[in-house]
């Protein structure tokens, strides 16, 4: 028994140094940063203002005390319960906060807090894709698909009811070559609105070689297999084709051919044949008929 007693008189002994060091020890002063998280807001309201992430309290009390508080996330939620749509001002006081016996709070910014309610509603609008810059040189656009064309969104009945539609961030184009999707963002423009489906928004965008037509002139033409004088030993070719492939054609990379197999000595008018390489179309050819003139052999 006596012995318990002398461990009780120790531990006792021991309390009083600890609350003895803490009672004296030097003040120190610090602002703390104390996230913010508004709660429960009324049904069918949202608020439009805008609110800080966190809280500045500044705070004086004992050193270790305080060292320990700067070292927590601490939080402090504010309860919406029973607040109406408008304007209101809530002061912060520093009864608000929980902090631990001896810390005193000397000041809290922003204060009050300012906190705007209004009415929402919900509206299903279409998704319009908006594209920056353009393909390189030589390519272009030829259709744009989003998926999905249409977008649930909630928000305050004032900002949602004359929207028409929803626009995205807009898509860099100018690097792209071939057909591509690119992943989209909305632009709510500081609109105070929220997703229904979260589901992502995904652009289509199809890109092509850009098709022209192009006429190129002297290209030679070749009598096969007799030999012949030709009325005309060039012709003009009108093409119609990717840009980038017909923009470096030469006239001596292309076939222009009159079939003379089986002609009797004479003048003959002959259709004249185009060989084109893959992907080209041919338009024209002028003149599209020569005189083709076989000589008797000796």
């Amino acid at each position: 028994m006596g012995r318990n007693k002398g461990l009780k008189l120790l531990s006792l002994l021991l309390a009083l140094a600890l609350w003895f060091a803490v009672g004296v020890e030097e003040p120190t002063e610090s602002t703390l940063s104390v996230a913010l998280e508004l709660v429960t807001p009324p049904h069918g309201m949202m608020i439009t203002s805008e609110i800080p992430s966190s809280l500045q309290v500044r705070v004086i009390g004992p050193g270790s005390v305080i060292r320990k508080l700067t070292q927590s996330r601490l939080v402090q939620n504010i309860d919406l319960t029973g607040y109406k749509r408008g304007r209101h001002s809530i002061p912060l006081s520093a009864k608000m906060f929980n902090f631990p016996r001896g810390v005193q709070i000397t000041r809290v910014q922003p204060n009050p807090l300012t906190v705007t309610l209004a009415p929402t509603m919900v509206r299903t609008l279409q998704v319009q894709p908006v594209l920056d810059g353009k393909p390189p040189e030589g390519y272009e656009i030829t259709g744009v698909r989003v998926r999905p064309p249409q977008i649930s969104v909630k928000g305050p009945y004032t900002e949602i009811e004359d929207l028409k539609f929803l626009s995205t961030v807009p898509l860099d184009v100018s690097h792209l070559t071939a057909p591509t999707t690119l992943a989209g963002e909305l632009d709510f423009k500081n609109l105070h609105l929220a997703l229904q489906d979260q589901s992502p928004i995904l652009v289509d965008v199809h890109v092509e070689s850009k098709r022209i037509t192009r006429t190129i002139s002297g290209v030679p033409v070749v009598a096969a297999p007799q030999k012949a004088r030709l009325s005309a030993s060039k012709v003009s070719l009108t093409l119609h084709g990717p840009w980038l492939q017909l923009k470096e054609l030469k006239p001596g990379s292309l076939k222009a051919t009159v079939n003379t197999e089986a002609l009797t000595p004479g003048r003959h008018r002959l259709n004249v044949s185009i060989s084109l390489p893959p992907g080209l179309t041919l338009v024209q050819v002028q003149p599209g008929t020569i005189t083709a003139r076989i000589e008797k052999s000796p």
